[in-house]
């Protein structure tokens, strides 16, 4: 049999209806390629075993599974408005979209409730697919400079890992974010963000989310987990890169007074568009962190925190081609 190809290895998903109710899938996504399937086996060797003999290993027990497919957009690929919609499902599950066409949907996540959906995923070259069910996020991030694609990661888990036939999924041939499209708005509350003009201030930016869903494992006759449960916190982490100017001292002070601040990152393509609203606490700015082409930057660290007027942490509204979760 010939070699597995690099060029023909995928990454296809779908949303369930059940959790853990394997699903055809439905929908392309284009990671950078390798080293993303860990089958994530839990293997006792039964090296206690005294034999009489210098080496006791002779047979092992595998005790558990929990499968881990690391997702990374390659930098020629990035990541596209259609993609959005997953990292959302994991801050609140069961959203619809309004609209029809483009769609409209929303998703908010810090609050009292935390709900989320789960995918079948495929992921494989031409010589094995690999099929992982109960698929959700334990951790993603999205990122973008002033010169490249959006890009993004992802840290999915799941319920068992199996060998399947590929399913036949069309190719996935949504536009790419190019980071300088987007923008970025500050104000003292959420309500003020719509109002807010855009600062001409962003050279680069990270966020890194922790979904704080956790696999509960119990003795029921399987190895996998037996559900998902939203028991930790939801966390996360913002950087920004900005030019050193007034508008970077203002976050200084908020750093220095603690005072909470609420920024909107937003991109336009088209007809369809995004939207990230984040509340942050800073954690750290430092006024002259870096320079590029011989201008000073600030480089600022915070953490999302819960709004009570607000009541969220965290907001992903995103207008694309997609009716349905894929």
């Amino acid at each position: 049999m010939p070699a597995g190809i690099q060029v023909l290895t995928e990454f296809q998903l779908g949303v369930e209806s059940t959790a853990g109710t394997a699903v055809p899938t439905t929908r392309q996504y284009y990671p950078d390629g390798t080293g993303h399937i860990d089958p994530g086996a839990q293997i006792s060797f039964h090296e206690g075993a005294q034999r009489g003999t210098y080496t006791n290993i002779t047979h092992a027990t595998k005790t558990g599974e929990a499968p881990v497919i690391s997702f990374n957009t390659d930098p020629d690929t990035g990541v596209t408005l259609d993609d959005l919609v997953l990292p959302g499902s994991m801050l609140e599950g069961g959203v619809t979209p309004t609209g029809a066409g483009p769609y409209v949907w929303s998703f908010t996540g810090g609050s009292t409730t935390h709900t989320f959906d789960t995918y079948t995923l495929n992921v494989g070259d031409d010589t094995q697919m690999y099929e992982v069910d109960y698929g959700i996020m334990s951790e993603f991030s999205i990122s973008g400079g002033f010169d490249d694609l959006t890009q993004s990661s992802a840290e999915w888990m799941g319920q068992a890992i199996s060998k399947v036939t590929a399913d036949a999924v069309a190719s996935n041939d949504s536009a790419s974010i190019p980071s300088a499209l987007w923008t970025i708005k500050y104000a003292s509350a959420q309500s003020g963000l719509t109002g807010a003009s855009a600062l001409d201030v962003l050279r680069s930016w990270t966020l890194d989310v922790d979904t704080g869903l956790v696999p509960r494992f119990r003795a029921d006759g399987s190895l996998g987990f037996k559900e998902v449960l939203a028991s930790d916190n939801l966390v996360g982490t913002l950087q920004m890169t900005w030019d050193n100017n007034s508008d970077a001292v203002v976050q200084y002070d908020n750093f220095q007074s603690q005072t909470v601040g609420f920024f909107r990152l937003a991109v336009t393509q088209g007809a369809n568009s995004g939207q990230i609203d984040l509340a942050v606490l800073w954690e750290d700015v430092e006024p002259v962190g870096s320079e590029s082409d011989g201008v000073n930057e600030t480089l600022m660290t915070g953490k999302l925190v819960y709004d009570a007027t607000w009541d969220a942490a965290i907001a992903i509204d995103v207008t694309n081609d997609l009716a349905a979760l894929p």
